[in-house]
């Protein structure tokens, strides 16, 4: 899953090898901590106005999750290894990114390979979160086309317990907060929490993701901004769908045939999401993300047709 909260200025700028070695070894903690560690909590994430409480269940060695949310109406996800069982309203493929906090593995594996070449790691002071120790790392961003990331990481496990993202580009301005306001690190849950409320619940998913290069698509985007590259892309009878990613933030694509009607263009936001829907010759394109609204309006200018059907 999509912000977080106000923190205190970073004490610390590393500017030395053995200070950036520190916080790759931190980042590298955290990942370990994302596959390793079994534990249980109350999470609070804030958007903007928008607040949500959710219970969190994870046992890593299962490879099981099981998230509720308290507050509105009912919703409840387990996932189980790549199966996904979801509870209530709304739309999982959409509101649920593989966890709260597991898609910072994805993250981690970036920077390995590389990835993160427009953000800068930087070590933070230590603070207190939940009633756990924690070392901030920070995740600023070389541009204004990403935003970047504050992460409060356990001492002795690296698990985050408090990730912020804010916009550089406007003071370190908040857009979204995700914080445990208790948390119980390296407790397995009980089988009953991992499993959900309703037995037989018929609605599963797949967590399964398409290979970049997997599929031909007839669409592609030129001059997209330094350091996103292609990650998937796939092509159904409701048309193409391309996934641009600089290891953190990531751009969706989508060109679909019209439905019938006159396409107007628009731009929206959600949060710290920006989207704009526009026409192209006799297809609809639509291009979204958790990044500023300019890096939108790029990928929009940049799609074309690279092989007419």
């Amino acid at each position: 899953m999509k912000q977080w909260m106000l923190g205190l200025p970073l004490a610390l700028t590393i500017t030395g090898s053995a200070f950036a070695g520190e916080a790759d070894q931190w980042l590298e903690r955290m990942a370990d901590a994302l596959s390793q560690t079994d534990y249980q909590g109350t999470l609070v994430y804030l958007d903007g106005s928008r607040m949500e409480t959710l219970k969190v269940y994870r046992s890593a060695q299962d490879s099981r999750e099981r998230l509720v949310v308290l507050t509105g109406a009912h919703r409840e996800i387990v996932r189980d290894g790549d199966t996904l069982i979801c509870i209530g309203a709304g739309d999982p493929t959409v509101a649920y990114e593989g966890s709260p906090l597991a898609r910072w593995e994805e993250t981690v594996n970036a920077a390995q390979s590389g990835m993160l070449s427009e953000y800068e790691l930087v070590l933070g002071d230590s603070e207190r979160v939940a009633g756990y120790d924690t070392q901030v790392l920070a995740l600023r961003p070389h541009d204004a086309l990403r935003y970047g990331y504050r992460l409060w990481l356990e001492s002795e496990t690296g698990l985050p317990l408090r990730i912020v993202l804010e916009d550089g580009d406007n003071g370190k301005q908040p857009l979204e907060q995700l914080m445990f306001t208790e948390v119980q690190v390296g407790v397995t849950p009980a089988a009953g929490d991992l499993r959900p409320s309703i037995p037989d619940f018929n609605r599963h998913y797949s967590l399964g993701s398409p290979t970049a290069g997997a599929v031909d698509v007839a669409w592609s985007v030129k001059n997209v901004p330094a350091g996103f590259v292609l990650r998937s892309q796939r092509h159904t009878d409701a048309g193409d769908h391309l996934v641009y990613s600089d290891g953190l933030a990531s751009v969706s694509v989508y060109v679909e045939p019209h439905a019938g009607k006159a396409q107007k263009s628009s731009a929206s936001r959600a949060g710290a999401v920006h989207a704009r829907a526009f026409a192209l010759g006799d297809r609809r394109v639509f291009v979204i993300g958790k990044v500023p609204a300019a890096t939108i309006e790029r990928f929009a200018r940049g799609v074309v047709a690279a092989d007419p059907r």
